[in-house]
């Protein structure tokens, strides 16, 4: 899958898209999944690298954020990797079929343009063949229930990095 986006025109700022567009020169790719079998263990991982050139991460959600995520996720998650999810900025996600666990780097090179996705699908188990078991393609969704999650902490991170006002344009 290679979903595209488009920039829409805000009256107080400029969109995400628009941001990317300008310091990219034009499209592009502007993040890039990667899977990994536990991210609890490989979040702690990246963090204890950080001070050593290694990457950063997106501004987490809020309290209220995190508040919600039992009544919405349910039993997938024990009680512990709720408050680990928060501690560490995780975006959690389900659908009818598992759970996304999710996390976005900052832009990782010399301007704000590509970032990361660091991502765990649960759930989703298929016998393919006698005794061979994988995850099915897709499993937890494509944290849709995240999307806005990630698109206030881009703008977050936009702001305070001076990117996407509108310069002379009236700011309400």
């Amino acid at each position: 899958m290679l979903p595209t986006n488009d920039p829409t025109s805000a009256p107080r700022r400029k969109s995400q898209i628009q941001t990317y567009l300008e310091q990219n020169n034009g499209a592009g790719l502007q993040h890039l999944a990667l899977k990994c079998d536990d991210l609890f263990s490989t979040l702690r991982a990246m963090r204890s690298m950080t001070h050593r050139g290694g990457f950063d991460f997106m501004p987490k959600p809020s309290k209220e954020y995190y508040a919600n995520l039992p009544t919405k996720i349910g039993s997938a998650l024990t009680k512990e990797q709720y408050a680990e999810a928060e501690e560490l900025g995780m975006l959690v996600d389900k659908d009818d079929q598992g759970v996304l666990l999710q996390i976005f780097t900052k832009p990782v090179g010399d301007r704000p343009t590509i970032f990361l996705e660091i991502i765990q699908r649960v759930g989703c188990m298929r016998e393919v063949a006698p005794h061979v078991i994988e995850q099915a393609g897709g499993c937890g969704g494509f944290g849709k229930g995240n999307f806005s999650e990630l698109f206030k902490s881009i703008e977050r991170f936009e702001t305070a990095a001076g990117l996407n006002d509108l310069g002379d344009a009236k700011q309400e």
